[in-house]
């Protein structure tokens, strides 16, 4: 683990952090899954040179957990990914708190492939709390910046898709 704010592996920590920025501003849920799988692809990065092995994995499986949930909302598809994240389990979780990302990459899958709009906004930002736990043993310093920023961000789009449901329902 390394905590000097500009080693290489706190540099994709930033990256993602600038990701995440665009990704959870966004209102549709097919630019929101794009975006984010870029965001896992560098966080998974971040995480390798983290020496968090476990996070790796959760946002690796992650990505690919976001263009699958594009393509299909089969629990089928659902499933076999939160088989991957429990196998995965067992070969990188080195110590109790490990077991953090996960978890919500657990939620995150459920939530991708059976949720949508508000629901899913809610499911991640459950799992933005987890990860945030995550980021801030592990070291990360953007990450803990993004999980909290993504707070923010997540909790802001969830207003305006309150707001904008208001409004479609109001008469004309």
């Amino acid at each position: 683990m390394t905590h000097d704010f500009f080693s290489t592996a706190q540099m994709f920590g930033h990256a993602t952090l600038i990701l995440s920025m665009v990704t959870f501003s966004r209102k549709r849920d097919g630019q929101f899954k794009v975006w984010l799988t870029a965001q896992n692809l560098a966080y998974a990065i971040h995480f390798f040179l983290m020496g968090n092995l476990a996070a790796m994995a959760g946002t690796a499986l992650s990505a690919t957990r976001n263009l699958l949930s594009l393509r299909t909302r089969s629990m089928t598809a659902a499933l076999i990914l939160l088989v991957a994240n429990l196998l995965l389990a067992f070969w990188v979780v080195k110590a109790a708190w490990n077991v953090i990302p996960l978890i919500a990459t657990a939620i995150a899958t459920i939530a991708m492939f059976r949720l949508d709009g508000l629901r899913l906004r809610y499911a991640i930002l459950c799992c933005t709390l987890l990860w945030l736990t995550n980021n801030i043993l592990t070291g990360s310093i953007g990450g803990t910046v993004m999980e909290s920023m993504i707070t923010i961000m997540s909790s802001s789009t969830i207003y305006r898709l309150h707001r904008d449901r208001k409004l479609s329902r109001k008469p004309a």
